[in-house]
């Protein structure tokens, strides 16, 4: 049984992560079926356009979903997640908690905008091949090949109204319980996910203590 429990991520940690995008799940509508439809894609982040910057990005032509403008879209963006067994709490000595499932992520909703013109969609590759592999040179890419490539793709730019993030990282837990899931992280390999919770989760945790102790203290006086 897994056991959820969400805690909003604070809205300047959600905007970085959208600088950080890589691949990302856009979802949209299809406006005839009303079904949702998913493709993982690369993008950019524009923080320039609107309130919250926009995803660009592209996707082949033959998929219908850079037609899906009907409806918002949405793009997820993964962090780390991992499973946590109870043992690695040492409150669990009563053997009364159950397994649950760490995770990060962040939801960007906005209007979904095809972009077929050709200068914008060579831009953009070029500012995506740029991004990821500086050291591939397009223009030594045949010419005639290179139009063919970009007649079969359609540009998408998603401009986003709304951004939400959630980021559960054991911070119900008490601080030994939260250290305990730090170390058996470490322990399994998951040294970014133990990482993200010796910066998130231990100082709440402690932050959440120190509030009991003093409201204790202040009842006492």
């Amino acid at each position: 049984m897994y056991v959820p429990r969400h805690f909003g991520m604070p809205a300047d940690q959600a905007r970085r992560v959208l600088a950080e995008v890589r691949l990302a799940d856009l979802v949209t509508v299809d406006p005839v079926t009303l079904t949702p439809v998913l493709t993982p894609v690369p993008f950019l982040y524009d923080p320039s356009v609107g309130e919250f910057g926009a995803f660009q990005g592209h996707i082949a032509r033959p998929n219908p979903q850079w037609s899906h403008t009907t409806h918002p879209a949405l793009v997820v963006l993964r962090g780390g997640d991992a499973y946590v067994t109870p043992d690695w709490y040492p409150s669990n000595t009563a053997k009364k908690a159950v397994p649950t499932w760490n995770y990060e992520v962040v939801q960007a909703t906005g209007t979904l905008v095809a972009r077929t013109d050709p200068e914008w969609l060579e831009a953009h590759v070029r500012a995506l091949t740029a991004h990821h592999d500086p050291a591939y040179d397009l223009d030594g890419v045949d010419r005639s090949a290179l139009d063919g490539m970009l007649r079969a793709i359609v540009g998408i730019e998603v401009r986003i109204t709304a951004v939400e993030g959630k980021s559960k990282l054991s911070q119900n837990k008490s601080t030994d319980d939260v250290l305990g899931v730090v170390d058996g992280l470490s322990g399994a390999g998951r040294d970014d996910l133990a990482e993200r919770m010796r910066a998130v989760s231990i100082p709440y945790a402690q932050a959440r203590e120190a509030a009991v102790d003093a409201a204790r203290q202040r009842a006492r006086d």
